[in-house]
């Protein structure tokens, strides 16, 4: 009689390595799904943060805010304290308007002519909804500005939608 292994065996051993196999190819396949999220997320977090930051800065030592109402693309616009204008838009986020090859972003302008050319946000995300909106609360002005972002390119179990918002006391007069 020879010594060795039957078929039976052997199959026994190849599927016991099969289901090992598969299920360490899934415990990668989640974890970099999950690191692909994370940093989606983070990536979105520290771009709105940068643009809401900017946005409350300049607004915050305006000296004329000019919030204008139903108009097809949200925007703020304001005087410094040197009497130089400056703007802020959320660029494409109508998508029947303004649509240019799919880039929504959240954009400034400086100077007379209103041009939006400084990005306030990268191309690696994609502006979903923004809106700024003023109000008067307490005989004092507010600005709400409130935007939705997502990271490009990534699918929606490794992506996420990140939604930030801002109120802010306005020191100068607003102009609707």
């Amino acid at each position: 009689m020879k010594k060795g292994y039957s078929v039976v065996e052997i199959l026994v051993v190849v599927g016991v390595f099969a289901v090992i196999a598969i299920i360490a190819t899934q415990s990668i396949n989640l974890s970099l799904k999950s690191s692909k999220k994370s940093d989606s997320t983070t990536l979105i977090k520290q771009e709105l943060d940068y643009a809401a930051d900017n946005i409350v800065r300049n607004l915050q030592m305006a000296s004329k805010i000019y919030c204008p109402a139903n108009v097809a693309t949200p925007s703020v616009g304001f005087r410094d304290i040197w009497g130089f204008r400056g703007d802020y838009a959320c660029i494409d986020v109508v998508d029947w308007l303004y649509v240019l090859n799919g880039d929504k972003q959240i954009a400034s302008s400086s100077g007379e002519t209103i041009n939006y050319g400084y990005r306030l946000t990268s191309n690696q995300i994609d502006i979903t909804d923004c809106s700024f909106t003023c109000y008067t609360q307490n005989s004092r002005n507010f600005l709400h500005f409130q935007v939705t972002a997502r990271a490009k390119g990534i699918g929606s179990s490794e992506g996420a939608s990140i939604e930030t918002s801002r109120d802010f006391l306005l020191r100068a007069s607003v102009r609707k």
